[in-house]
């Protein structure tokens, strides 16, 4: 990822399944964001803090200062949720989650659905998209790529074979969005 961003992550895990499960299954999303030219380190979210349980809809009061994403993986959404969600993004918050992803919907559609990718590069993937979402500061979507609105079996069968990926637009986009919203903690990726 030579002249790309490395992009630190606080993920909590607010759901009942064990560490390393989610380790191994935010994986993909971590590759994901690499191939875009966004390095991801991962960081375990403190399981006493409020971080990581706040539902904070209300954007721009004071600039986001914290220089790492927050990205939470919970059993369900409310009831006023469409069904077709897995998660969704708060671009704009400055304090609590900034994605939030639904793991028994991703579970859902796992065990549901024919010919469907490993369960962990079905959340990687909707991660990688709401986290998309985050850095591009934007809840539009992509015509294809991660960053489509809606996934079916073709997107199902290229996430299963690694072939699903930002497109190179977003892929850019992706990269001066972590050098922007988060210059106060950024690195540059090292290259040899």
């Amino acid at each position: 990822a030579c002249g790309g961003e490395t992009l630190t992550i606080r993920l909590y895990a607010l759901i009942h399944t064990s560490a390393g499960t989610v380790a191994h299954e935010s994986a993909p999303a971590g590759r994901l964001l690499d191939e875009a030219g966004v390095t991801v380190i991962w960081e375990k979210g403190p399981p006493d803090s409020e971080e990581g349980r706040l539902d904070d809809w209300t954007p721009g009061l004071v600039p986001d200062r914290r220089a790492y994403l927050v990205v939470r993986l919970v059993q369900g959404p409310p009831d006023d949720r469409p069904e077709a969600d897995l998660g969704y993004a708060l671009p704009f918050v400055w304090r609590g989650a900034h994605v939030t992803v639904y793991y028994n919907r991703v579970e859902k559609l796992f065990f549901s659905a024919k010919a469907m990718p490993s369960i962990g590069s079905l959340l990687g993937g909707a991660m990688a998209h709401e986290i998309g979402h985050v850095l591009l500061g934007s809840a539009g979507h992509s015509t294809q790529g991660v960053m489509k609105a809606n996934w079916g079996p073709k997107e199902f069968r290229l996430l299963g074979c690694k072939a699903l990926h930002f497109t190179p637009e977003d892929a850019t986009a992706l990269r001066a969005g972590a050098s922007g919203r988060l210059a106060i903690g950024r690195t540059l990726a090292t290259c040899p």
